[in-house]
């Protein structure tokens, strides 16, 4: 999962303007990350992540055979980021209208979600207004899902991964977590998550894409044959089940009190 690749990966501040990449077999990728794990965990725990930030920049560094430097640049900076200099290319999350499409040349990898919540099957909220005074669990990773969480007057509460803010929905330290559609879909297939599986429609969708600078088709054009393997329905049916059954195995390895009543 994404949080055993970061571990692999060589993290550096961003360089200056004037610096370039070696793009070629054996040189170096700057690849900019709107988040990344911190270099260690409680309990020196992995977790899977919110999404597959990492694991797309993983598999571009591995497919174009280079060495992967992942700069943090927070989303609204990323199309400045590229025209810049600082980073190669961006793996961000973007909406049809963003501004980064605009700005930059897009390369789509083929994952798109809305914003849905996990809650209990016995009281579960009847639209997305209800958040309003309740406490939300949102990872740190989600930053789309923490601002829309607080726009609606919720009260966010930050966890480190997926799994701790799904497991406090469990326990009933929060009403709601706040996820990706697409990835609560194949948990709640599992019987263990039917009485906390209740949700809401998906809402602001986004899709996981990978930017460079306009004028570099020749980058845009690597990206897209390193990722040419990974970007099927099927393979991220693959990512999507994968994620649920590790978020699932998380929350029972951690969990101590029992589910709420």
């Amino acid at each position: 999962m994404a949080g055993a690749l970061a571990a692999t990966l060589l993290l550096l501040a961003p360089r200056g303007a004037d610096a370039h990449a070696n793009t070629q077999v054996g040189g170096t990728l700057r690849i900019g990350i709107g988040w990344l794990p911190p270099p260690e965990t409680p309990d020196m725990r992995l977790y899977a992540e919110e999404g597959f930030d990492l694991d797309i920049a993983a598999e571009i560094a591995r497919g174009m055979g280079v060495r992967p430097e992942l700069v943090l640049v927070a989303p609204d900076d990323a199309a400045q980021a590229l025209a810049a200099g600082e980073v190669d290319l961006v793996v961000a999350r973007a909406g049809a209208g963003d501004g980064l499409r605009r700005g930059a040349r897009i390369v789509e990898t083929g994952f798109e979600s809305g914003l849905s919540i996990a809650m209990r099957s016995d009281r579960p909220l009847a639209s997305w207004a209800d958040l309003k005074g309740r406490v939300v669990c949102a990872s740190e990773a989600n930053r789309h899902g923490r601002d829309l969480a607080q726009r609606l007057g919720a009260t966010v509460k930050v966890e480190r991964a997926p799994a701790v803010a799904l497991m406090q929905v469990r326990t009933g330290e929060c009403d709601a977590a706040i996820h990706d559609r697409v990835l609560l879909d194949p948990l709640f297939t599992k019987l263990s998550w039917q009485k906390f599986s209740a949700t809401l429609p998906a809402v602001e969708p986004t899709s996981l894409v990978v930017a460079v600078s306009p004028g570099n088709a020749d980058l845009a054009q690597a990206v897209a044959g390193a990722l040419r393997d990974g970007t099927s329905p099927e393979r991220w049916r693959q990512r999507r089940e994968k994620w649920a059954s590790t978020v699932s195995f998380e929350v029972y390895r951690d969990q101590v009190a029992a589910d709420c009543h």
